[in-house]
């Protein structure tokens, strides 16, 4: 049997249907994606499926599960059309999972790859901006952060990469550009600790299972938080999620609340 999965999206979106394309070779389909396939090798190492394409014709397949709004896609009797937004606060993994009725299915809350990676002792990877900016704390922000880090005995290194528009290689001197998905991987699992906003890269470093701290603003955590059982969100309460209508001020993202808060998990 043969399934073709079709998502186009970011890492995060990307990552956020992993647990579809598990379940799904689990039946026993060999699954073909359509999306990214930059953004889809890792599900190929790790076995979810067999190949990541642009594009294919559909008749081949025995099932086809398509996670758009546009039901123009493909014309076929066995396409199952997913929207890719919830209409209610619910995990977007598990609301896929229900619309394919693979609620009771389990699936791995940690990505196995194989890779034989040497973790750094003490190395925290922070990843301080996201593809949207409205989600990004101010600069000065993470340089606090940094000190922090540094006086708990932690090297610190920055990483950006090809989303990172509003990037300062200037202002985060100890930075490296990594823009292949594999290199990023690599480069993640030698950290002991990762600080990251919400994006691709926090998702990607939750489901490898490095303890991440994960800062959620404008977007909502009940719905976007990232697979993994290591992972703490950092969040205003106080504050309701309004992404991608922000208010002016953002709250939610003032330094000092979140410095306060990432302190207070060092002290617990």
């Amino acid at each position: 049997m043969k399934a073709l999965v079709y998502r186009m999206g970011g890492l995060g979106d990307s990552l956020l249907v992993y647990p579809v394309l598990e379940i799904l070779t689990r039946k026993g389909y060999e699954v073909t994606v359509w999306g990214n396939p930059e953004y889809f090798q890792l599900a190929e190492k790790s076995g979810f499926c067999k190949k990541s394409i642009f594009y294919e014709p559909a008749d081949q397949f025995d099932r086809i599960i398509v996670f758009s709004k546009n039901r123009e896609l493909l014309h076929n009797h066995k396409t199952i059309y997913v929207e890719p937004l919830p209409d209610k606060r619910i995990w977007i993994v598990k609301y896929y999972l229900k619309k394919l009725n693979f609620e009771r299915e389990s699936f791995s809350k940690k990505l196995k790859l194989p890779f034989s990676i040497e973790k750094s002792d003490k190395l925290c990877i922070i990843h301080p901006s996201s593809g949207s900016q409205k989600k990004n704390p101010e600069p000065n922000f993470f340089l606090q952060l940094e000190k922090f880090i540094e006086n708990c005995g932690y090297k610190v290194l920055y990483i950006s990469g090809p989303a990172e528009k509003y990037f300062n290689k200037a202002l985060f001197k100890n930075s490296i550009y990594l823009e292949d998905i594999t290199e990023l991987t690599k480069t993640l699992l030698q950290a002991s600790l990762y600080i990251g906003v919400d994006s691709g890269v926090s998702h990607l470093s939750s489901y490898l299972g490095i303890s991440s701290i994960i800062i959620f603003g404008p977007t909502d955590p009940v719905v976007w938080h990232p697979i993994g059982k290591n992972v703490t969100v950092i969040r205003d309460e106080n504050c309701q999620p309004c992404f991608p209508n922000i208010c002016t001020d953002r709250q939610c993202l003032r330094k000092e609340k979140l410095i306060e808060k990432i302190k207070d998990l060092f002290r617990s």
